[in-house]
């Protein structure tokens, strides 16, 4: 009987020992905040950069529960309560909060033997330096045969909400992928290069700069064929004012939809260039109009088109009225034109004196007319765009 008191009393002071932890929780001073005196100083972060640190403790009941209890930790960050910081930094800088760890409870889901919180309190130090980011969002397509360049640029960004930097030289490098054929990338960030061979290239650039800081930026360069645009603007192209007038630009190659502008100079008035590569409209002056068209494809290619317009004015008979002509007396009367544009297709009507004719080509009355009398007869010319003159006169026959 003396022997089983004993053992239930070494029992009952064997629990009474281990639920009660005889340390408390402590810092690693080692990982990943070495220790610089009374403070733990994390790795140096970046601006924009993300983050997953994962802080430690020691001793006590070997699992712990996290908290900040003074200061803050960057902006952009937090910590979970196993000590879990994450998240991306928005702005450089220095924070410097109180840290507590505790033991984690049995009744907390910590260890069953765990039976009070022995906590610990210490100061951290989190440095925020700019950070490096790549600008260039993409790289427009490239084409067979013609040449390519586009630089890349870096900002040093202090800010993320908002964007805040300045220009930051760097050290260029493709980090994997493969670049087109006949294109390669500088140590400058300069992509140059003539593609020969069609496709679609994905890759991965790095950027490097000073302090260790560098960014990484997934791009996709596409190479297709080229433009090849047909245009009636090949050479001078003629319309006339008052005559309504269309005419369609077409293109092959590239890839996606094709959008028509202007590029430099301006239509004459009255005309638009449409994106599907239409102009047209009704010219309201005369004159010679030279402007450049271009169109473009959906991944940024573009093409261009030198047009001439010349716009001639109305076509219209200026001849007031015919000279009297003397039977028996040969004859001849040219009716005159302004405007419109060659060759003009002819026609009378009405009755011509017996020995008069009227040449369509030279548009002229000409013969000998045999009866004196008066004649009355419409001419009518319609110009090659379709613009139509006409007149009535009356031939005098004495």
């Amino acid at each position: 009987m003396k022997r089983f008191a004993l053992i239930a009393a070494f029992a009952a002071l064997l629990v009474g020992v281990v639920a009660t932890p005889g340390s408390a929780a402590s810092f690693d001073d080692t990982h990943p905040c070495p220790a610089d005196g009374p403070l733990l100083v994390c790795p140096t972060m970046q601006v924009g950069q993300p983050v997953s640190l994962q802080l430690r403790a020691l001793a006590g009941c070997d699992i712990y529960r996290w908290e900040v209890t003074n200061g803050a930790l960057p902006s952009g960050l937090s910590m979970s309560s196993s000590g879990l910081v994450t998240g991306t930094p928005t702005a450089s800088g220095s924070t410097q909060p109180w840290m507590t760890v505790h033991d984690l409870t049995a009744p907390e889901g910590g260890n069953s033997w765990c039976g009070g919180d022995n906590k610990s309190e210490r100061q951290f130090v989190f440095n925020v330096s700019a950070g490096l980011s790549i600008q260039n969002q993409s790289v427009p397509g490239g084409t067979i045969g013609q040449p390519y360049s586009q630089t890349f640029t870096a900002l040093a960004i202090t800010s993320t909400n908002p964007v805040q930097g300045s220009p930051a030289s760097a050290t260029w490098t493709i980090q994997s992928g493969n670049l087109p054929d006949g294109v390669t990338l500088s140590s400058a960030g300069v992509l140059s290069g003539t593609p020969t061979a069609e496709g679609s290239y994905t890759f991965v650039v790095r950027a490097a700069g000073g302090g260790g800081v560098s960014d990484t930026e997934t791009e996709t360069l596409v190479v297709r064929q080229p433009l090849v645009v047909s245009s009636p603007f090949r050479g001078t192209q003629k319309s006339e004012v008052g005559v309504p007038f269309s005419v369609t630009q077409t293109a092959t190659g590239g890839n996606g939809t094709f959008t028509w502008s202007l590029a430099s100079g301006s239509a004459p008035a009255g005309l638009e260039l449409a994106p599907d590569g239409t102009i047209s409209g009704t010219p309201a002056s005369p004159g010679r109009f030279a402007f450049v068209m271009r169109v473009t494809d959906g991944e940024g290619r573009t093409a261009t088109v030198n047009a001439t317009l010349v716009v001639v004015p109305r076509f219209e008979i200026t001849s007031l009225k015919l000279k009297p002509a003397k039977a028996g007396a040969a004859y001849r009367a040219t009716i005159t034109t302004v405007g419109g544009v060659a060759p003009a297709a002819w026609s009378v009507r009405g009755k011509l004196p017996a020995g008069v004719t009227f040449g369509k080509r030279l548009h002229l009355f000409i013969g000998i007319p045999k009866k004196a009398g008066k004649y009355r007869m419409t001419v009518q010319a319609v110009d090659a765009l379709g613009a139509r003159a006409q007149k009535t006169f009356t031939l005098v026959v004495k």
